[in-house]
């Protein structure tokens, strides 16, 4: 049993309370497998960086859940991490990532589109950490593919839940729109094709979509198109 010690406002437990959003943790890990995958690169710098990455993850929740315990101690865990990659290999360019990161980590989870894309930008900065912890060198494009990739499921997914409120078919334009501009991206050849088979989804989907909304098969078919895309990067960029 877990023990609990509740205060006003204030949660303790014996263990750290792990993140519920469930697809974060695809949108967080995957672009870091892909860098990994594309680089052939997994050393002690990366798993020191994976280390890093997952306490100050978690240290979120126990911020947004007022564990004060928990949160002080992930970050010291993740900074611990971080501290060799920055003063043995001289990897400096880590502090600018967490500075970016830290923002827009450390904030209330907001269910607005805008929000949620701002989210997914954080989130997928772990594909270029871990490229430049591979590598030494600084690259956009493995974020950049992420992100658009990761972007578009926000689309998609608010699309299944509009149209189960309204009891209707809703928010198809934003992902028809989306998806249409995204097809530009199959002229970077070859890692556009890494995209196909969530362009075909997406329109396939606004197409036949429907008010009864089966949460569980709609979140497991992102995790599984979220894999695929990863798989078809790291064979496609290598």
């Amino acid at each position: 049993m877990i023990a609990v010690e509740e205060r006003p406002g204030v949660t303790t437990t014996s263990r750290p309370p792990l993140p519920r959003e469930h697809g974060a943790w695809g949108i967080l890990l995957i672009p870091f497998a892909t860098a990994v995958g594309v680089s052939g690169v997994f050393d002690l710098r990366a798993a020191l960086l994976l280390a890093s990455v997952l306490c100050f993850y978690v240290a979120r929740t126990s911020w947004l859940k007022q564990n004060n315990r928990w949160t002080l101690v992930l970050l010291g865990g993740s900074a611990a991490c971080t501290l060799p990659l920055m003063v043995v290999w001289k990897l400096w360019w880590l502090a600018a990532f967490g500075a970016v990161a830290a923002p827009l980590a450390f904030r209330k989870t907001e269910r607005s589109v805008g929000m949620q894309l701002l989210a997914v930008a954080g989130l997928t900065l772990t594909a270029p950490a871990a490229w430049y912890v591979a590598t030494g060198t600084l690259d956009y494009r493995l974020w950049l593919w992420n992100a658009l990739y990761f972007a578009g499921g926000v689309f998609y997914v608010k699309m299944h839940i509009a149209t189960a409120i309204s009891r209707k078919p809703a928010g198809r334009l934003p992902v028809v729109l989306y998806y249409g501009g995204l097809t530009g991206i199959l002229a970077w050849w070859p890692v556009g094709l890494a995209f196909v088979p969530a362009i075909v989804r997406a329109f396939v989907g606004a197409a036949r979509v429907t008010p009864v909304l089966r949460v569980k098969r709609l979140g497991w078919t992102e995790v599984a198109y979220s894999l695929l895309f990863g798989a078809l990067v790291v064979v496609l960029a290598r």
